[in-house]
């Protein structure tokens, strides 16, 4: 991702998350955007692998440090 691009993506989530109303709910929204995207993108894993690379994706963006 070029620094236009994380640009991008950090006003939009930022934007997302700001949002009046129920945060929660626009939260689940890009996450099942990220899913979806997942899904199409390695359609030959089948769920229990996605589910499992998901899962590990995301705890290793736990372990980076936040800015």
């Amino acid at each position: 991702m070029n620094k236009f691009e994380e640009w991008f993506m950090n006003r939009i989530i930022q934007r997302e998350v700001s949002r009046p109303g129920m945060p929660r709910e626009h939260i689940i929204n890009l996450y099942k955007m990220i899913r979806i995207k997942c899904e199409h993108e390695f359609y030959e894993d089948n769920t229990v692998t996605m589910n499992s690379n998901l899962r590990e994706w995301f705890e290793k963006s736990l372990r980076n440090p936040t800015k």
